[in-house]
């Protein structure tokens, strides 16, 4: 019997393929995806497995051929991403190696050859089967004790992999912040009208000297627009903090978050008490807090994940669309880095279009939704990556060769990532000036605020960051229009975010907070987001 068993040997390394990659995307990303997401992508993967295997089965008359074409088929599906992405720059002569319609081809010949002489052969397969599900088994079992030692041996790795921000929140336990903030009293009867109110996030845009260093860009045409129509746009203007979370918390709540450390630990991973749904900082905000109190109507436009916009003291979001063509983000990745990974991503970036382009359009029609003041809250991920946008909005695919022009800023020679941001940011100047114009053109009273959560990034050093780095990622764009001219000498060139509504409240609606001391932090981002290094000297020099 053992020597039939030897002789015969069972056919499931097609069924071990089909599962090593739901494992591998997982093991490389534990903390950022929920253990019960491999349900699905285990159900229509190795379920897809076993299907085409039967059929194939029944087609050829012989299990091991069908079951060493449905490896073979696997192996090439799953591995095409990484392959397209190891020679995404590569090429002989003027063929790009990398390009689909060189790699596509290819893959689809070497499965035809493969398939071809595995129907054709007059052997058993035996050996060949055995060798294939011990190698499967092996590379299966390396991941699984990989996952193991991840997640059950590093104490870092299991509060992340509790914690996650990225994609979702597993923690329910709700935390009360308020003791860290003051409460203020507001005096709005002098109004007839209270002003409705724009706060509009360019993510990632950075200020005009850092884009003139960093990407050789002379941005004063926009920020003098600005100007003209009656922005104050400070000078030396930089950010709080270097992460967006922190960051737009921290304006949002008008306050530094540094007690964090105090009260989590600079080591603490759990990023929920800033994205924390119902209750984090980012949704549970006193900027949002203040508005209500005064009978505003708040409105919540921007990006892509889900939880930014189900705010729990919103009355209205708009503009969302998952950047994700299933919710489940483990088939996602795993789908990335296979055939249809192109594709994907070309569905993701449309989507990200989308959210983009919802946010210009929706700004001027907002007030019309509804009879009292509103306050908008707009984050747009431009000049953010992807890099997805022509100067003139035309749609443009990452990495790609950029769009020729007759303009000396711009070239056809191959992809620049810089100017490609700069392009950006020209799309991002050009839909911004078109909202104000919209805005003052009816409701010339409002407040509007345009400002980015942080700088650019171009070869920063997130973890160890140079004086350069810092000044580069932590300036960044700060654009106010107050709508009378006395109000508007409150503003000041060096004034940062974390006092943009102090300044709002303290002048338009009779508060009296303290306007605090401009610092300046570093940080590491949802790897440990409550370490903060002072790095406000490197601004100031």
């Amino acid at each position: 019997m053992d020597m039939e068993t030897k002789k015969n040997p069972k056919n499931f390394h097609p069924f071990l393929i089909a599962f090593f990659p739901i494992i591998a995307v997982y093991s490389v990303n534990i903390g950022l995806i929920q253990l019960e997401e491999f349900i699905l992508p285990t159900l229509l993967i190795v379920g897809s497995a076993f299907l085409f295997f039967l059929c194939l089965k029944y087609v050829l008359k012989n299990g091991k051929k069908a079951a060493l074409i449905i490896s073979l088929a696997f192996i090439i599906f799953f591995s095409f991403g990484h392959v397209y992405n190891m020679l995404n720059q590569a090429s002989i002569g003027d063929a790009d190696l990398g390009s689909n319609r060189i790699l596509l081809p290819m893959f689809v010949i070497l499965f035809g050859i493969g398939s071809f002489l595995i129907i054709k052969t007059k052997r058993t397969l035996d050996n060949a089967t055995s060798i294939v599900n011990t190698i499967s088994v092996a590379f299966i079992a390396v991941i699984v004790v990989m996952v193991g030692i991840e997640t059950f041996a590093c104490d870092e790795c299991l509060i992340e992999r509790n914690t996650s921000w990225y994609f979702d929140f597993f923690s329910n336990e709700k935390i009360d912040f308020s003791s860290y903030f003051e409460d203020h009293s507001f005096s709005i009867s002098e109004y007839d009208s209270l002003p409705n109110v724009y706060f509009i996030i360019l993510d990632s845009y950075p200020r005009n000297d850092v884009l003139k260093e960093y990407v050789n860009f002379d941005n004063s045409e926009f920020t003098n627009t600005l100007e003209q129509k009656g922005f104050h746009v400070a000078e030396n203007s930089y950010t709080n903090y270097s992460d967006t979370g922190i960051s737009i918390s921290s304006t949002m709540n008008m306050d530094y978050l540094n007690f964090l450390a105090d009260e989590f630990g600079e080591d603490s991973r759990d990023y929920n008490p800033i994205l924390g749904k119902d209750y984090g900082l980012y949704p549970d905000n006193q900027v949002i807090k203040n508005f209500k109190s005064m009978g505003y109507k708040t409105v919540k436009l921007g990006t892509a994940p889900k939880y930014l916009h189900e705010l729990p003291l919103v009355d209205l979001s708009l503009c969302y669309k998952s950047i994700h063509l299933m919710d489940n983000k483990l088939l996602n990745a795993v789908g990335s880095t296979s055939m249809i990974g192109y594709f994907i991503e070309r569905w993701s970036e449309e989507q990200q279009r989308q959210i983009v382009l919802c946010n210009f359009e929706e700004l001027p029609k907002i007030s019309g939704y509804f009879e009292e003041p509103v306050f908008v809250w707009s984050h747009i991920m431009i000049p953010h990556y992807p890099l997805i946008f022509g100067p003139n909005g035309e749609s443009v695919t990452p990495g790609q060769s950029i769009i020729t022009m007759n303009h000396p800023e711009y070239t056809s020679s191959g992809w620049d990532i810089k100017t490609q941001f700069m392009q950006q940011t020209q799309f991002a100047n050009k839909k911004s000036i078109e909202f104000v114009d919209k805005i003052l053109e009816n409701e010339k009273q409002s407040i509007i605020i345009i400002q980015s959560d942080h700088g650019s990034s171009f070869g920063v050093n997130l973890q160890d960051p140079t004086d350069d780095d810092a000044f580069q990622k932590l300036s960044n764009l700060s654009a106010i229009y107050f709508p009378d001219e006395k109000h508007r000498k409150m503003l000041t060139d060096d004034r940062t975010n974390v006092n943009t509504f102090r300044t709002v409240f303290n002048t338009y609606y009779g508060s009296n907070y303290e306007i605090l001391e401009d610092r300046a932090y570093w940080g590491l981002s949802f790897k440990k987001p409550f370490w903060f290094k002072d790095v406000t000297s490197t601004l100031l020099n």
